[in-house]
């Protein structure tokens, strides 16, 4: 038994430099670990807002940048034209994908990192988020339409071309912080992490936040999406029994 721990002992001892020796080439091969908290928030009609946090941990130098984007969904953008005295929409454009918020941090000013064509590609950036039409026009006019969006967004406080940045905690650790304001959409959203070398993506890691409406404001929209004639009904039944009341008080008074 002594003689056979001997040879268990003997062999870990002549395996441990080959162990430790390979550790550095496993977290090369994975350069980016990250860690958000929490993964899901929940929503209810005392909603004021909340914050996401991503820890992060990474083996190689570089900058880092955390976007966050969702949920993606079709927009139409409309431009009114004012005909006889009346404000009218004339023009439209929709797109597709769209992202309704779009959070951004990271280490530096995303200008100081890639340039504009790497940002382009990687769809860093609220001036780089690619918005696809789903009907074709000219790209002028496109581009005025996709202006008036991120104007739009931004003027809500869903898109932010850069909202916080990266506290590096030392050379490896490091954390984001990202607010999320009442008006949050809910849906499902995908943080992305990207580690960033001489203008160059190196790595990348996403993480999925899932924002939910909790209490009576989600049973009500649970209700509504699955019995949506009744609860049509409901309304409108509901709308003329407070107009009804509305009137006898009117007239007491």
């Amino acid at each position: 038994m002594l003689r056979r721990l001997l040879f268990v002992f003997a062999l870990l001892a002549l395996l441990a430099p080959a162990f430790f020796a390979a550790l550095p080439l496993r977290a090369n091969d994975h350069p980016l670990l990250v860690d958000l908290l929490p993964e899901k928030i929940e929503v209810d009609s005392g909603f004021t807002g909340s914050t996401v946090i991503l820890y992060g941990v990474k083996t190689l130098p570089g900058d880092i940048i955390v976007t966050l984007r969702g949920p993606e969904t079709p927009v139409v953008v409309r431009r009114k034209r004012q005909v006889a005295g009346i404000w009218i929409n004339r023009d439209a454009v929709a797109f597709r994908d769209v992202p309704q918020f779009y959070p951004l941090a990271a280490s530096r000013p995303i200008e100081e990192i890639m340039d504009s064509e790497s940002l382009d590609r990687n769809q860093i950036g609220t001036g780089h988020i690619l918005l696809n039409t789903v009907w074709t026009r000219t790209e002028e006019e496109v581009d005025a339409f996709r202006a008036a969006l991120r104007r739009d967004r931004a003027r809500e406080e869903l898109y932010e071309p850069e909202i916080g940045g990266i506290v590096l905690i030392d050379d490896s650790l490091f954390r984001a912080t990202l607010t999320l304001p009442a008006n949050v959409p809910t849906g499902e959203y995908v943080t992305e992490t990207i580690l960033v070398q001489n203008a160059e993506v190196v790595s990348r890691i996403e993480s999925r936040l899932t924002v939910e409406k909790s209490g009576l404001s989600a049973e009500i929209f649970n209700f509504a999406k699955s019995e949506g004639a009744l609860y049509g009904l409901i309304a409108i039944v509901a709308a003329l029994v407070a107009g009804w009341v509305g009137g006898i008080a009117f007239r007491k008074n």
